[in-house]
This record gives structure tokens, C-alpha cells and sequence, in this order.
């Protein structure tokens, strides 16, 4: 069967140009009206190029937003919607992995648009502080604080520590990089906060006289115990007759350990389990009332509990006591130390947010960042700046908002605005940061926590010391006469700053 040729038609060729010789091209540009000629040409070549290349180019869709949108600037410091979209993508991914409970975790996904926001804004002011100082960090205070991370981890081969970066979708020089950034940070907060914290001996002394109740210990009582197995397979009577004999040996001189022995052998009773010390309500209230009477190397019935019958043995007794000062003292000395950090913490930023050029453009979901977590406009929700307006900043504590008339070196002075925010139609200061905090990673994954802006207060030195003082995370319970009115609830569970 004949096939139809279909000709094909081929491109008409150009005419060939011939390059003109050197020496000519060179003197005709020597001369100015060939130099504007050649720009000319060149010129009306590109701009025909950019029309195609505009005109072959997919449109963007109408929804589509530019993700190098600078969407906040702290002075010279930028963040754009990309570095937003990616720290909220992780965080909303360690607070999936973390969090098992529905409820919580739909509760930390909704604030996390605000909280990322939030956090961008204290890194980038403390940054440009960094800068202002110029604050350096080594090499290897950057190696030393990623080995920390590791050993607090429990990371043992470098193979589980690449392991735990590809889990958290980093890499060591994304660590690095970020661990630089959290130290220089941090010594921004040691420089011109922690240095200026003065806690005198005195004042411990009167803490501990007026919260005695805090340092009384109770009653308490060491024990050890033994249990005949309720899986053992043994009937109920059979186990209270093996229990009684097991007493009956230790009553007549046998130790605890010797008289179990032909039982946990055959795997009809454990072997001895040392409690250690235990207060009131530390126990199950049935073997707590059985064991709490007795005397010095006493042994109780056997009493029928979780997991079989139990014999428990009273070693030694405690009686209830205060400790003494010297015992609480390093402890109450951290405790001011870390009450001062967060209430000069927040005078310090809003300090540093009145002398720094901030424009906020923040995306549709994370507007309203500066609203506190789980609660309204309210008093203790105003702006970091509305906070050093209502208070005038003491100085009897070296308080950190009082920079005098003409400012620290380094510092950006001048008319510039509080905050000019895109979103409102009025200045207003920005609020304290309230780190989202990482949540506890799951058992079968290491979770590496993300950087958080706000570093961590003081960690406790001998009083009357002066010497500098490094982080370390904050109180579960601080004394809630002390709380600064303006300042935000600390976080729930803070990762170990990078």
C-alpha cells in the first residue's frame, strides 16, 4: 500500500553575517554615535527576548500568593512568607507527632499560626540586637551546644544522630545554623538581662522565712516488699499460705531475701523490691495503712493488691522536718533569679521594640499574633510597648529598660515608630512573645526542638555570686505573688534551646 509523503518544511536559513574585523569593530566603537547605535540594538534584543519569555510563561493563578513576600521587618532584619510557611509547617508537624490527646492537640494546631508569627518577631528583634553588639559565636561554642543536644537526646553514634535529622527534615549544617543563631541570641539576653540580675542573700533568707511550708518535709518511711504472684497460676488460698510463710521466715531471723528465695525461684513470688523512701499518698492507700504502723524492721500481713499479695518491710522512718536554709538555698537563689528574667525580660523587649523600625504585614491567620493564648483583650494582653508605658521601669534591680538618654552603643535611635502594622489602622506596640514550645516527642522517634526566640532564664549560682550566668529552663511553678501583671503564662513544655 503506498504511503502519503507529507513534506515536512524546513526552517529558511538565515543570511550568515560576517564578523567584522577586529580592528574595524574596535574603531567603530571608539566612536560615540556607533557606542549608542550598539546599546540600542542590544537593548531592543532583550526587550523582544523578555516579551516572549512573557508571553510562552503560564499565567499565575489569581489566588496565588508570592512567597518571598517580606511579611515582617525588624530594622535590617527580614522574614518573608516562605521562612513563615516553613517554621509553621514544622511546628504544626512536631505538635501531630507529639501530641496524642485530639482535643490539645487541635488546640495547639489553631494557635500555631499566631505563636510562629509571634516567635519570628523576638528572633528577629534579638538578631538585630545581635548585629547592633555585635555578638560573635565560635565554631566551637557551635560544636560544643550540638553535642549537648545530643547527649540530651541520648544520641550515641553519629549514624542515630543522622538518623533524628532526617526524622525532623534538617540537616547539620540547618542545625549549625541555627544553633549559631540561638547562642548569639542568648548572648544578647546574658549581656544586657542575666548580667544585671542581683539577688542578695538577705532577701533568700526572708523567702524562706515566709514560705516555710515549701520546705517542710513530711513523714516519711523506706520500705521494700515482696509479692507472691497473682500470675503465678496459684490459687488464692495457696498464695496466702506461700506469703505467710515467707513472714514467718523473716520474723524468725531470715532476711527478706533468703526467705523469698525458694519462691521467686520457682516463679511463684518476686524477688525483693526496694521502694525507698515514700510520703503520705504515695502508696495504695490499703498497703500505705498497713505498712505506716509499722516499727523499725516490721513486716506487714500479707495484703491482697494489684498484681498478687504484697509483704512490705519497714527499713528505716524520717520524721516530718524543715530543711534547712542551706539545703534550699541554691534553689530559692534560681527561683528569684528566674521570677527577675521574665519580669525584666519583657521590659527589656519593649524597650528594644521602641528604639527599633518594625513593619508587620502578617498573613490572613496569624493577624492577630499579638493576642495572648486562650484569652482576650484583657489588661494583661497589651503590647510589650503599651506594658513600658504603663510602668515606669524600676532600677533598683538594674532593670534593663532604663538605657539612659543617649542609649547603649549599638543602638537604633531616632523618630522611628512603634510599629507600623498593614493590619490595623492604628500603632500599637507588639506583645510579649509566647514561645509555642515543642511538644514531648513520641517514644519510637527523637524529635530535635525547634529554636525557640526567647531564651531560657538564669540557671542558679551560689549567692551572693556575680559571676555570669547561663540559661537554663524555667520553673514549673513560679511563686504567683511574684508574677509580673503584664507578663504572658510561660510555656507548657519548652525544648532545649538549640
Amino acid at each position: 500500500m503506498a504511503v502519503d509523503l507529507i513534506p515536512i518544511p524546513l526552517p529558511i536559513p538565515l543570511p550568515i553575517q560576517r564578523r567584522a574585523p577586529r580592528r574595524f569593530l574596535l574603531g567603530a566603537l571608539a566612536r560615540p554615535g556607533a557606542i549608542v547605535a550598539l546599546v540600542a540594538n542590544v537593548a531592543n534584543v532583550a526587550i523582544m527576548a523578555i516579551i516572549a519569555i512573557v508571553a510562552i510563561a503560564p499565567a499565575r493563578p489569581a489566588g496565588a500568593e508570592v512567597l518571598n513576600r517580606v511579611v515582617l521587618r525588624v530594622n535590617d532584619q527580614i522574614a518573608t512568607l516562605y521562612d513563615y510557611q516553613r517554621r509553621r509547617a514544622e511546628t504544626m508537624r512536631q505538635i501531630a507527632q507529639g501530641i496524642q490527646d485530639p482535643a490539645e492537640r487541635r488546640n495547639a494546631l489553631d494557635q500555631v499560626s499566631e505563636n510562629v508569627f509571634r516567635d519570628m518577631f523576638q528572633e528577629l528583634l534579638l538578631s538585630s540586637r545581635a548585629d547592633q553588639l555585635a555578638v560573635e559565636v565560635t565554631d566551637q561554642e557551635v560544636d560544643d551546644r550540638v553535642a549537648k543536644i545530643r547527649d540530651s537526646l541520648g544520641i550515641k553514634t553519629d549514624a542515630d544522630f543522622q538518623t533524628a535529622l532526617r526524622q525532623n527534615e534538617m540537616t547539620l549544617e540547618g542545625l549549625r545554623s541555627q544553633t549559631r543563631k540561638n547562642l548569639r541570641i542568648g548572648g544578647v539576653m546574658q549581656r544586657e538581662v542575666t548580667s544585671k540580675i542581683k539577688v542578695k542573700d538577705e532577701d533568700l533568707r526572708r523567702y524562706y522565712r515566709l514560705h516555710v511550708e515549701q520546705f517542710t518535709v513530711p513523714e516519711q518511711v523506706q520500705l521494700r516488699e515482696v509479692v507472691v504472684l497473682e500470675d503465678s497460676g496459684l490459687p488464692a488460698a495457696e498464695r496466702g499460705r506461700i506469703a505467710a510463710a515467707i513472714r514467718e521466715a523473716v520474723l524468725s531471723g531470715k532476711s527478706l531475701a533468703d526467705a523469698v528465695a525458694p519462691y521467686a525461684g520457682k516463679g511463684q513470688a518476686s524477688s525483693v523490691v526496694e521502694i525507698g523512701w515514700v510520703s503520705p499518698k504515695d502508696l495504695d492507700p490499703k498497703l500505705e495503712a498497713a505498712a505506716w504502723k509499722l516499727p523499725k524492721d516490721g513486716m506487714t500481713e500479707p495484703v491482697a493488691a494489684r498484681g498478687g499479695d504484697h509483704l512490705l518491710q519497714l527499713v528505716d522512718r524520717r520524721p516530718q522536718h524543715v530543711k534547712p536554709f542551706s539545703d534550699v538555698q541554691a534553689a530559692i537563689q534560681q527561683q528569684e533569679q528566674e521570677r527577675i528574667f521574665r519580669q525584666d525580660s519583657i521590659k527589656y523587649m519593649a524597650d528594644l521594640e521602641t528604639r527599633s523600625l518594625v513593619v508587620a504585614d502578617p498573613p490572613p491567620e496569624a493577624a492577630n499574633f499579638r493576642r495572648g493564648i486562650g484569652g482576650g483583650e484583657d489588661e494583661s494582653l497589651k503590647g510589650l510597648a503599651g506594658a513600658a508605658a504603663d510602668k515606669t521601669p524600676s532600677s533598683g534591680s538594674g532593670a534593663p529598660g532604663d538605657s539612659g538618654a543617649g542609649g547603649a552603643a549599638g543602638d537604633v535611635v531616632g523618630a522611628h515608630p512603634t510599629a507600623i502594622d498593614t493590619t490595623t489602622d492604628h500603632k500599637q506596640g507588639l506583645p510579649a512573645p509566647t514561645p509555642a514550645g515543642a511538644p514531648p516527642p513520641p517514644k519510637d522517634t527523637v524529635i530535635i526542638p525547634p529554636p525557640s526566640a526567647m531564651p531560657v532564664p538564669p540557671a542558679s549560682t551560689p549567692p551572693p555570686s556575680e559571676k555570669k550566668q547561663q540559661p537554663t529552663a524555667p520553673p514549673a511553678n513560679p511563686p504567683p505573688p511574684e508574677q509580673e501583671p503584664n507578663a504572658p503564662p510561660p510555656p507548657a513544655n519548652p525544648p532545649p534551646p538549640l
